[in-house]
């Protein structure tokens, strides 16, 4: 028996409230992905999914478009192989904000951090772990957007008393993410990023 991935769930939710607000692409060709593997390494298993599902999404609603929007493999590699800011680590991978700003990254390879999410602004110290995972992170991501907009996409929220798609929202959503920001190992992994950032060094 195949069972759901967090990915196919979280869309599956996604598509069945937002219904035609939900704009995806179609499938990344499969010469995509190995070029994408080729720049980045091997690629977890939920992006895949997700890149082979719907390669890049957005929803239609009132907000910011870095906030509604997932990214695609042309827009990560274009991200990847341009400038991605001062000192930017080779292992990691944009997924999803802003181009030039805060972005959220998914960690490549088998450090303390491996396949976790950290948000980072390359140009601005400052990084954290957001989501073990890029399943928790979709469906984190989905549970926001859920609570945030009603299904017209109207924002709920006026003023400055809303949710936040951040650490607290996703923490709460996400089992292995608490464990992983009390590791020392992953605090000098985020400690050697900002040391990098600052000494306008690579890190890997």
């Amino acid at each position: 028996m195949i069972r759901e991935s967090p990915v196919d769930s979280a869309l599956n939710r996604l598509s069945a409230y937002f219904g035609s607000r939900v704009v995806v692409h179609p499938p990344a060709p499969v010469d995509t992905l190995a070029q994408l593997e080729h720049v980045a390494g091997p690629l977890p298993r939920e992006l895949i999914i997700f890149l082979s599902t719907c390669n890049g999404l957005r929803v239609h609603a009132d907000g910011r478009d870095s906030e509604l929007h997932l990214w695609g493999s042309q827009e990560i590699l274009s991200s990847v192989v341009g400038p991605l800011g001062p000192g930017v680590p080779m292992d990691l991978l944009p997924v999803r904000g802003d181009p030039t700003g805060a972005r959220d990254w998914l960690v490549m390879g088998h450090g303390p951090a491996g396949g976790a999410l950290v948000r980072w602004d390359p140009w601005v110290p400052g990084c954290e772990i957001i989501a073990s995972g890029f399943g928790t992170y979709v469906d984190g991501w989905v549970n926001y957007l859920l609570e945030r907009y009603s299904a017209d996409g109207k924002d709920r929220y006026l003023g400055e008393h809303h949710p936040t798609f951040d650490l607290r929202h996703l923490e709460a959503h996400d089992v292995a993410l608490g464990s992983l920001c009390r590791d020392p190992r992953v605090s000098d992994w985020l400690r050697n990023i900002d040391q990098a950032v600052a000494c306008g060094d690579d890190y890997e």
